[in-house]
């Protein structure tokens, strides 16, 4: 069985430790797409041999629409070459505890798509990168906007359609989803309030007319005491997820 992850990438050296070893065992080829990264994560790009590395191009007034534009086409590649692909983002992380045999267990059933349980992981600091972010995080809150179909047989699904966001698609072909899901999404970004601060004030940067007219975004663009609210409020709700 074949599986290839498609993700955009823009200054991730912190997390790109993290998410190869996560994926790694998973997955048999990378598609990265990076956007101009002024840290060291193209020279983590180059040097991971199962990496294929490419540029993406903010392309109009809108991040969020140029992302989409991507995403909804770019794992067409894969189509007759994979049995499966994953589309995520760098601090999305699908678990399971056998992610692989799952899927095959899905292919011996003819599901084409997996919508996963998400869910926002929450710690006080930012990790040791010697171990897997779901063994040394394990707090969350649930959060049904990371429900994301971004798990998919490249073959039977013709188009994806995902929204801004990735948040929904509608998806076209032979779509059959299981009965319920076993997979979940952990999305690791409040990962202490330090990082959480510094990420969102630089992702801040990329957005555009378009995207601040959308509201695509917005919490990148909260002052700090936002921000520090926000990251409280998680933490007070979180619970042992893993």
């Amino acid at each position: 069985m074949i599986i290839h992850l498609y993700a955009l990438c823009w200054n991730e050296a912190k997390m790109l430790p993290f998410f190869f070893k996560h994926y790694d065992n998973i997955v048999d080829q990378y598609y990265i797409f990076d956007n101009d990264s002024t840290d060291h994560s193209v020279s983590m790009l180059r040097a991971h041999p199962k990496v294929n590395l490419n540029r993406f191009v903010i392309e109009g007034n809108s991040l969020v629409r140029s992302a989409q534009e991507k995403f909804n086409q770019f794992w067409k590649e894969s189509r007759e070459k994979a049995d499966w692909i994953i589309v995520c983002d760098v601090d999305e992380h699908f678990y399971h505890p056998n992610l692989r045999i799952y899927l095959q267990e899905c292919t011996s059933k003819g599901i084409t798509l997996v919508v996963p349980n998400g869910y926002e992981m929450v710690s006080d600091f930012f990790p040791d990168s010697h171990q897997s972010l779901h063994e040394t995080i394990r707090n969350g809150v649930r959060s049904p906007t990371y429900d994301k179909p971004q798990i998919f047989n490249p073959t039977e699904i013709q188009e994806i359609n995902f929204s801004p966001g990735r948040h929904t698609a509608s998806p076209v072909g032979n779509v059959i989803k299981p009965s319920h899901s076993e997979v979940l999404l952990l999305h690791y970004k409040y990962l202490g309030f330090d990082y959480v601060n510094s990420r969102f004030s630089a992702l801040q940067q990329g957005l555009r007319e378009g995207d601040i007219d959308n509201r695509w975004g917005f919490h990148y663009l909260w002052k700090e005491k936002q921000k520090s609210e926000q990251f409280e409020a998680l933490k007070n709700k979180s619970v042992r997820v893993l």
